[in-house]
């Protein structure tokens, strides 16, 4: 099998992977918040806007593993660019559960931990995928 094959296999298990687990790391995340907001003293804003962003996370990490996936496996660029492109704003959502947040619990930190590994994996895989993919000979004949 060729290189951007085996590229591709790889890239929709990672993606597969990350399927089941971001909807464990979500529910969780949810959880999560509804703990702190309830036990901590925190301001409705800071609330509201940890929820809003655990929406958007929710979103854009739903609609990038869609993208790559369909992308992928029809060999269309387009929505396989705008997949990984989305990889930028669900990794700087993560980031900020997992550095920035007003509290942080340890799970939390596991968890963000490994979805960030999960999407550095992803993105490299898929950044070799292109390389293998536009670096392969024209079909002759």
């Amino acid at each position: 099998m060729s290189s951007a094959v085996m590229l591709s296999l790889l890239y929709q298990v990672l993606l597969y992977l990350n399927m089941f687990y971001f909807g464990m790391f979500a529910t969780c995340e949810f959880c999560m918040k509804c703990v702190k907001a309830y036990n901590f003293p925190t301001s409705f804003g800071t609330i509201s806007m940890e929820f809003a962003l655990l929406l958007f996370l929710i979103t854009t990490e739903g609609i990038r593993i869609y993208l790559g996936r369909k992308g992928n496996l029809l060999d269309h660029g387009l929505p396989f660019l705008l997949g990984v492109a989305l990889n930028i704003p669900s990794s700087l959502a993560t980031l900020y559960f997992l550095f920035w947040q007003d509290r942080t619990l340890r799970l939390e930190q596991i968890l963000c931990g490994i979805e960030l590994v999960l999407l550095a994996a992803e993105l490299i895989v898929a950044i070799m995928f292109l390389v293998a993919v536009y670096r392969r000979p024209p079909p002759e004949g």
